[in-house]
């Protein structure tokens, strides 16, 4: 038994020597099985080398080994055991998001903002507003103007 044999015994015990034995055992490669699960390679080969990346969520991780052994055969119990005695899977931090809601505290340029955008509203309908009051009396004394005209004109004719 030389080094190698001791290697690929200990390997069998992990969750990556065991399914990289049975990939080679049904005669694929990594990219295949990358292929076939549509990952990356490096994710495969990260997996059959108990280099479990710690960015992943153990979701995710969990739902790679599943996929991958059900490909290769191996049963799932047999890898659960596996994964309980393995501790790399650690569950990543995830991070505290930022609310966007609406209930969120406004800052003071917030509120400045919204001050200017109402005033500018505002300014907009009473331009328009004058502007159509203007333009209504100028008609209506168009209208005087030509009526008077017209009765004028009614009158130097008789």
């Amino acid at each position: 038994m030389n080094i190698e044999d001791t290697r690929d015994i200990s390997n069998i015990n992990s969750i990556g020597g065991r399914l990289r034995s049975a990939r080679e055992n049904l005669g694929l490669t990594q990219k295949n099985i990358a292929d076939r699960l549509c990952l990356k390679i490096s994710i495969i080969r990260d997996i059959e080398e108990d280099n479990l990346p710690t960015s992943l969520a153990s979701t995710f991780l969990r739902g790679y080994i599943r996929s991958y052994a059900r490909l290769v055969q191996v049963p799932e119990d047999e890898l659960q055991s596996m994964m309980t005695k393995q501790t790399l899977m650690k569950d990543t931090q995830v991070a505290i998001m930022k609310s966007y809601s609406l209930g969120k505290n406004r800052n003071k340029k917030d509120n400045i903002l919204m001050i200017c955008t109402w005033f500018i509203l505002l300014l907009l309908i009473s331009v328009t507003v004058i502007w159509w009051w203007q333009n209504s009396t100028n008609d209506q004394n168009n209208l005087e103007l030509i009526n008077n005209q017209h009765t004028q004109v009614k009158i130097d004719t008789h």
